[in-house]
Order: structure tokens, then sequence, then C-alpha cells
């Protein structure tokens, strides 16, 4: 630092130290700066007074009448002139209290003024030099300097400076770059020093800042007055929660994983865990450790039996209402992590993969993923490019009330009207049913190749409904689904409980059986469509 008290010569220091209004003073002569005005005094053979409170100190020259106090940072350089100049007795020293000295800024006649012998120095620069470390408090504890560590996220919490001090030492010692500094100081004595409080508060989180070596100077020793405790406890504060808030901005929601597998037309259902965690972290989702196989169903797939889905309630009864306590939020993840979405990897029958999505609804995130058959994969893929606006249609029908409708997904393929019980497709001929499609530009397996396909289906699918449900208004719909098993989830997931007529699912075993209808799922209950004289088919409450 330039300082202009120091001059070329010793006669021109000594002028210009006569007039301090001719120059610019700083806030604190540092150690270099004071050693060399200090070797000027000691050529020009000027008395030097040290007047110090505490832990601060000031110097002014002796011999100039209302000579202006300079404040000053005293170390090794300008220890060493200091008690050169007392080995020539030509240095003074005052003992003030420290408000006094705070104050003043011109020389006082009625000072006291000692003399200063080098022992004298040195053991008023040991004293002060352990007040700016531990103190007489309680010392950091490992645990605290940990914690502040943490809450500082390795750097200076100094406001705006945020220098990055994670691979320095941390230390309450001078001569290193990363120091845990107290904001009331751990003895009295000390910078922002309080009797009342700095003991108790010398192991306190709360109390103590990671500040790089620049700023823990600045706010100890060069600019202490202009550094209160309540300004450096906000400034704590303040970087303490952008800390936190730039950390938690790098962390991705928390998934739940819900695998609905089923054996369809008895080919076995293998799906690799590490996909789907994968297929979660493409979408920037941060997988819990478990996934949760709610509905895994690895029986013989018997759909031609005439009770076969009075059976499968029967024997997943439990698997359902675990699924809607999960939904409900009354079971966490594992180890009782809780989850910010649910991340659905369906792969099912028609009937249960609409019921899953119906149960599942839309009370919290959800992430449905698509497994691609020729990628065996549950990743979207990168390359994929989403589908043009208006990919997806629904046919147009007038909002007339209808007792009952007839709803088909064809996405996969255009649904064989051969395959519609006659019963059902008579009555559509007919004008006693109308018969409400959505459908896609060119059908196929792989018309649900990107998320932004799932959500343009969702907007149709929508439309579809409020064109029945508040349109129509009907009793009872009738549900065909040719459809990606995405699309077949995430529609049951439209359905409000409570307020969405009854909807008969119907399956189609295989290419050479008639849909059937299976499941029945109302407002508050799900039953199964029994094709046998047995009246009393199961029902399970959706609550």
């Amino acid at each position: 630092m330039n300082f202009p008290y120091i001059a070329s010569t010793s006669s021109a220091a000594s002028s210009v130290a006569a007039s301090p209004g001719a120059f610019c003073q700083p806030d604190m002569l540092d150690d270099n700066t004071l050693s060399q005005w200090l070797e000027c005094c000691l050529t020009d053979e000027r008395t030097v007074v040290l007047v110090h409170a505490s832990h601060r100190c000031k110097v002014f020259d002796g011999t100039i009448a209302d000579a202006p106090l300079l404040p000053a940072d005293p170390e090794a350089e300008s220890a060493k002139v200091l008690k050169k100049l007392a080995r020539a007795n030509l240095l003074n020293r005052v003992e003030l209290p420290l408000n006094e000295l705070v104050q003043a800024t011109i020389a006082d006649t009625a000072w006291l003024k000692l003399d200063a012998t080098p022992t004298d120095v040195g053991e008023w620069l040991k004293r002060r030099a352990a007040l700016f470390g531990q103190g007489r408090g309680q010392a950091i504890s490992e645990k605290t300097s940990r914690l502040v560590w943490h809450e500082a996220g390795g750097r200076c919490m100094y406001r705006g400076c945020s220098e990055d001090l994670g691979r320095t030492t941390l230390t309450t010692k001078a001569a290193r770059i990363g120091y845990l500094a107290h904001i009331i100081a751990s003895d009295p004595d000390g910078p922002r020093g309080d009797s009342a409080t700095s003991h108790a508060l010398s192991n306190d989180p709360e109390n103590i800042m990671l500040m790089c070596d620049a700023h823990h100077r600045l706010i100890d020793r060069i600019d202490e007055d202009g550094h209160s405790a309540e300004f450096l406890r906000e400034m704590r504060r303040e970087r303490s929660r952008m800390v936190r808030n730039a950390l938690d901005g790098l962390a991705y929601p928390r998934a739940q994983a819900l695998a609905l597998f089923g054996n369809v037309a008895n080919i076995p259902t293998v799906a690799s865990e590490r996909s789907m965690r994968e297929a979660m972290h493409g979408r920037r989702l941060a997988p819990l450790p478990d996934i949760a196989h709610v509905l895994c169903r690895t029986q013989r797939d018997d759909r031609l039996s005439p009770d076969f889905w009075d059976q499968v309630l029967h024997e997943h009864e439990p698997d359902f209402r675990e699924l809607v306590r999960r939904v409900g939020g009354q079971l966490a993840g594992n180890g009782g992590i809780t989850h910010d979405t649910l991340a659905v990897f369906p792969f099912h029958t028609v009937p249960l993969l609409v019921l899953c999505g119906r149960i599942v609804g839309e009370a919290c995130p959800i992430e449905v993923f698509q497994y691609h058959r020729h990628r065996k994969t549950w990743q979207w893929d990168p390359c994929a490019t989403p589908l043009p606006p208006l990919a997806f249609q629904v046919s147009d029908h007038p909002p007339t009330p209808a007792d009952e409708v007839l709803l088909s997904l064809e996405l996969t393929a255009l649904i064989d009207e051969q395959a519609i019980p006659d019963t059902i497709v008579g009555r559509v001929r007919n004008g006693e049913i109308p018969w409400v499609r959505i459908t896609v530009s060119q059908p196929d397996d792989g018309c649900i190749s990107h998320p932004d396909d799932l959500q343009q289906f969702t907007t149709v699918a929508r439309t579809a409904l409020r064109l029945i449900q508040d349109g129509m208004r009907p009793s009872r719909v009738h549900l065909f689904g040719v459809s990606p098993v995405s699309t077949l989830f995430r529609f049951g997931q439209l359905l409000q409980a409570g307020h969405h007529p009854v909807y008969i699912v119907y399956d189609r075993p295989d290419r050479g059986q008639p849909f059937k209808p299976a499941l029945s799922i109302g407002g508050q209950q799900v039953t199964a469509v029994l094709s046998s004289c047995n009246e009393n088919s199961k029902t399970i409450p959706l609550r």
C-alpha cells in the first residue's frame, strides 16, 4: 500500500505528518506502512507515542502539537522498529479506555505518557495477538468447525467475496488462508468483545464465520468499527441462506419408483432395475434406493377363465391397498425417506393399467415411463423428436346427452370393430351410443417415443373426457384400449375420484378373442365383471 505519510526523505515525512488534511488517510496503517513511518521517525530522532487499549492502538508523532492519531496494526516488521525506538528512548506509550481511544483523533496533551521499553513492546504485542486468536473462551470444537464449514460451503462468508477456501486449513491462528473468525470475540477484550457473552459464544456456530485472510483482517484489525456484531450476523445469515439455496438447486426431485409388472400373453416381463434408475436419471430425478414392485403378477395369464378378473381382485387386494397408501403419502421410501415425485413403470394388462392410474391420480407429481421394446429399455430415446402438433386427435361429436358412451384409445393400431361385442357395436350403428375415438396420425407401437408425446396425448385425452363428462354426461362409459402402456396408465390418472361415470374397461386376451368386459371402475370402488352366473363379484374400495 502506498501511504502518503511516507515520503522519499525524512523531512518530507515530517512535513506531511504535520498537515494531515493534505492527503487521504487509510483506515489502518498495515505492518509494512507502519514500519516505514517508524523508520522515518527513528532516522529523524522524532519521538513516537503508542496509544493502546485492549487489542487496538494508534500512533502519533510526539514532537508535533495536536498531532493526528493514526490507527495502526503492528506486527513483526513494525515490532522490530518499535523496539529500536524504545532502545533509543524515542518511544512513549499511553494506556486509555477502549471507548476513549476509539473516539480520539488528535493527541491530547493531558494524556500520561510513559516511557516504553523493548520488553513493554514485546509483552503488549503478545497480549494483543492472543486477543485476535482464541482468547480466554472455549476452543472451537471439531463439530462446530465442520458445521461452520458446511454452512459456508467452503467459501469466505464475507458479503460478495466467496473465495474458495476448500483446499486450505481451517484455523484461528495467524499466517493461514482460511480462518474461523468470531463475530463476538471469545475474549471480552477482543474485537466486538462483550463481558456478558464472549465466553458463552466462543464455540457457538452462529457466532463464527469462515473467512479468507484479507476479510478476517478487515473485520478485526483494519475496520472493526465498520463491522458491528449485528452487521456480521446478518452477513452470516445471508451467506448461509445463499449457500443452502445454491446447494438445494443441485438436487433432483427425489423419486419413488413404482413397478407395475405382469406377464402378458404368458410372456414373462423382464425389467432391469438399473434401466429404471437410468431412466429416472435421464429425467433429472433422484431415485430412492428401493423400487416398489406394487403389482407384480407372475401367475399364468389365464384371462380366458370366466372368473379371471374376480380372482385378480381377490389375489391382489393387498397390492391395491398398498398403492392407495403409498399415493396417500402414508408410506415413505426406503429408510423412511419421503419422495417428491412418483416414477411409474407400467407393463400390465389394459384393465389393471387403467385401474392403477385411477388409484394414483394426479394428487402428487407423477412421471410415467414407456418401455421401448426394440431398445429394451425404459429410458426415453435421446435421439427421438416429439410428434408434430395435432398428431393426436379426438373424434368430433356434438355434446349431446347420452346414457352410455363408447370410448376407444387407438394409438397402437385402429380397433377391430368385429372384436367389439355385438351388443355395443350394434347400438353404435343405430345411433344409440356415441363412439368417441382418440387416434394418432400414424398408429404403431412407437407412437410414444418422447415425453412430449405423452403430454400431447394427455391434453387430447382431457379434451375427450370434458366432451364425455361435461357434454354427454353418461352414467356408463365402455372403454377399449389399443394403446401404449404409458397412455393407458395416464388415462386412468385423469379419472377424478368420485366425479366420473362408471367405466367398464374391456380386455382382449389375444387377437383370436373378442373384447370382454373386465373391470367396472366407479367413483369410489372397482368391481370385477363376471362372465359366469356367480353374482358375488369382488369389489374393492378406492379410498
